[in-house]
């Protein structure tokens, strides 16, 4: 297929491995959820991993009410996965805004960590990690999030605290485990208190040591190494 007609039917564009990640961890979910037998999350992992283009994404997830796997944006160039959201202008409150349509973003490191952040997400990914970043002053921010079919996780780190109460779903997911590994009674240093809505999307707060890919990506990561080693 020539670039031409790729333009004019963008589902025949071709995925990265993000792509094919995000949609493991929908199936994942999904089995989790209990939507999907053991051996269904078998195959249809093995066929995320193995797609070429949106297309093959579709059919993986139809029958499931809450995924939305990534979609194609052909009006905008390719970046890399780690680069900067488009300048946008601060809020009326002074709030820093990011927007991510269709693609990744990341942020990691010793990043400064605005006192009011507001997330636009939509079709695309957006991580955020706390590990090294520097927090404002006065023990807590705001992270004020709008998703639509996107996700978006937060790494956290021990003496980091979140609060989700204020954050509104419909058809979207919303899961915290990194409160789950925190010490009862233990203090935290600072508080991210995240408000906003979330539209047929996923929220995590995951801790530091926890494997963004999952076990099944491992499993078919060393299956892929043992095929290559007997070639």
């Amino acid at each position: 297929m020539g670039s031409d007609e790729a333009q004019r039917d963008p589902r025949m564009m071709r995925v990265s491995h993000a792509d094919r990640d995000r949609v493991v961890e929908i199936l994942r979910d999904a089995a989790g959820e209990g939507r999907l037998e053991a051996d269904e999350l078998d195959q249809r992992v093995e066929a995320a991993l193995t797609a070429r283009t949106f297309a093959d994404f579709e059919e993986l997830v139809a029958d499931l009410p809450t995924a939305d796997p990534p979609r194609p944006v052909s009006t905008l160039p390719a970046v890399p996965a780690a680069s900067s959201p488009a300048p946008v202008d601060a809020a009326a409150d002074g709030a820093v805004r990011w927007e991510v349509r269709g693609l990744q973003l990341r942020r990691e490191g010793a990043w400064q960590v605005p006192e009011l952040l507001e997330l636009d997400v939509a079709g695309g990914s957006a991580r955020l990690d706390y590990s090294q970043a520097r927090l404002p002053e006065g023990g807590s921010s705001v992270l004020r999030v709008a998703v639509h079919g996107g996700s978006v996780r937060l790494i956290l780190p021990a003496g980091i605290a979140v609060d989700t109460s204020g954050v509104e779903g419909y058809g979207g997911r919303v899961r915290d485990r990194a409160s789950r590994r925190a010490v009862p009674g233990a203090p935290a240093g600072h508080v991210i208190t995240v408000v906003g809505e979330i539209h047929g999307g996923s929220l995590k707060i995951l801790p530091v040591s926890a494997n963004p890919r999952g076990h099944h990506h491992d499993r078919h990561a060393r299956r892929r190494e043992a095929r290559n080693r007997r070639i």
